[in-house]
């Protein structure tokens, strides 16, 4: 059970990664697949894609926080409290809670919202990076 919390770890990276990807999908086809002609078979394999990870956002954030409590429980009970670890915590439950926010009462209206839950998620990536680092 001890080790169990670095495979929870991962697969909060896992998940966050699959987050993140709404992003970088609907970037990727702003550059590159939306000059492509309608007819085009990569556009229309693409435009599934892309479907199916902006779709499941939530989702994917959802699955990302339960991996995360799994995580921040077994670490607690078996390990030490990281000060780093924390921190990405906090950050990230504050992320979900402005894309709650943001879809379920804002109802997807952009606004300062929006600006926040990226800015967010760039903290989110540089402290994940600091906990995998440091390790404390």
């Amino acid at each position: 059970m001890r080790d169990s919390g670095s495979v929870f770890g991962w697969l909060i990276i896992a998940g966050f990664s699959l987050t993140l990807m709404n992003y970088l999908i609907r970037a990727f086809y702003r550059f590159a697949i939306v000059h492509l002609p309608s007819e085009s078979k990569v556009k229309r394999v693409y435009t599934r894609v892309q479907r199916v990870v902006v779709s499941n956002h939530r989702f994917f954030a959802f699955f990302t926080t339960v991996m995360l409590l799994a995580h921040v429980a077994i670490q607690l009970r078996y390990r030490w409290l990281s000060w780093t670890g924390l921190t990405a915590a906090a950050i990230m439950v504050a992320n979900d809670a402005l894309g709650g926010y943001g879809h379920y009462i804002k109802k997807k209206k952009r606004s300062a919202w929006f600006r926040a839950h990226r800015v967010t998620a760039v903290l989110l990536i540089a402290s994940i990076i600091v906990h995998l680092i440091t390790k404390r």
